[in-house]
């Protein structure tokens, strides 16, 4: 399960009769429904959180795991020794799917403080997470969609989420990607630990006669 930079140690779980909480020391702003104050997905009963993770974590709601390839393109001079490092100045946002921000519209649907549904995952920016990161495609049409932006001084590559997770990264869904393809074409932003690199393939193009091989 992929998971988020911060959320580790003890957190509070959610009682209807429980009182509130002094959470001033939480790194999130706090929000509140009816005087009780929910900042993690650790705050929730077990049931509620796995119904969360399950419509938010992408790894669950892609049914991605080790073996998936990944999808992006890159300038060549990134590319050093068949190998790609994260990028620390992403300008991408992603969903924090450990992280709570309230449904503004939870009163008026009527979703209770310890509903999964009352919330949404907290928006941020990659730049801001703990390890650098790249953004990627996942899906039956990634290959194809990412093929299109190859030219020039760029190249199209396949990774393996694997070589990702086993260096201590993690997946989150990038919301601010300019393709939306659904489970067909998925854009995720993948972290790695500064100074990691994972092996790409490059993926040869109608206008590229290289070959491919992997680094």
């Amino acid at each position: 399960m992929s998971t988020i930079p911060g959320t580790s140690g003890a957190h509070p779980i959610y009682s209807s009769i429980s009182s509130p909480r002094n959470m001033s020391g939480s790194p999130t702003p706090s929000h509140r429904i009816g005087g009780e104050t929910l900042t993690s997905i650790h705050q929730l009963s077990v049931s509620q959180r796995e119904q969360f993770l399950n419509t938010h974590d992408p790894m669950r709601k892609l049914r991605i795991n080790n073996d998936t390839p990944l999808y992006r393109t890159t300038e060549k001079r990134f590319i050093q020794e068949g190998k790609l490092a994260g990028n620390p100045k992403s300008i991408a946002r992603v969903n924090l799917h450990e992280e709570l921000q309230l449904n503004p519209l939870a009163s008026i649907l009527g979703d209770l403080p310890h509903e999964a549904s009352a919330y949404f995952p907290k928006s941020a920016r990659a730049a801001d997470l703990k390890d650098p990161s790249l953004n990627v495609m996942t899906g039956s049409r990634a290959k194809n969609a990412i093929r299109g932006y190859a030219h020039d001084d760029h190249v199209a590559v396949k990774m393996r989420l694997g070589d990702f997770l086993e260096k201590g990264g993690k997946v989150y869904a990038d919301t601010s990607s300019v393709i939306d393809g659904g489970d067909e074409a998925s854009a995720l932003i993948v972290t790695l630990p500064k100074g990691q690199k994972v092996p790409v393939e490059i993926i040869p193009t109608p206008n590229d006669n290289s070959n491919k091989g992997r680094g």
